[in-house]
């Protein structure tokens, strides 16, 4: 098993990613739950799985009230 930690370099959302060598996986890609961005493509020779760990910062001005 191997795990590390991945970071979305459009929005900084950070996530936990755990990787089964043992255990075939499926095709496919893994997309940032924030903001859509294409993290990884699998090719299915190892299950990999991704974790939410660390929501960014909403970094736009608050609105103002008045």
């Amino acid at each position: 098993m191997k795990k590390g930690d991945v970071t979305c370099p459009d929005c900084s959302a950070g996530y936990r990613r755990i990787e089964l060598e043992s255990r075939k996986g499926r095709p496919g890609h893994y997309k940032c739950l924030v903001c859509d961005r294409v993290l990884e493509i699998f090719d299915g020779s190892s299950e990999v799985a991704y974790r939410l760990t660390v929501q960014p910062s909403d970094l736009r001005p608050a609105r103002q009230l008045g």
